[in-house]
């Protein structure tokens, strides 16, 4: 936990994806709790996707950020609006039509597992 994945259209490929990956990881700490050591993300380049009526100017962004159950609401709205101005702050300036988005999601405690293996 958090579980956390990244997607983008090729508009935003001059992104510096690690380093927003890694300010979403400190908010992840900073706004509900979590350590740094429990944040995974995926980076996942959309090649093929449609956005509203197909125009290939469209471009996207979205973050989809599950965390464990228990926080309150206001942490979840809190964390959400946290990563999407670090979005908005952080993705390569493309002067074309653009939606950037994120969702705060839930994992089950009773029903997420990991191991952690190694060093």
């Amino acid at each position: 936990m958090p579980q956390i994945t990244l997607e983008h259209s090729p508009h935003f490929d001059g992104t510096d994806w690690r380093a927003l990956a890694l300010q979403i990881h400190q908010l992840c700490v900073d706004v509900v709790g979590a350590t740094t050591q429990a944040c995974k993300t995926r980076i996942v380049r959309c090649d093929d996707l449609i956005i509203a009526d197909g125009d290939p100017a469209q471009a996207m962004v979205h973050c989809d950020l599950r965390i464990l159950t228990g926080r309150t609401q206001e942490q979840k709205t809190a964390l959400g609006e946290a990563v999407q101005a670090a979005l908005l702050a952080g993705v390569k300036p493309y002067d074309g039509p653009a939606q950037i988005s994120v969702e705060i999601g839930a994992l089950d405690k009773d029903n997420y597992r990991k191991v952690t293996l190694g060093g």
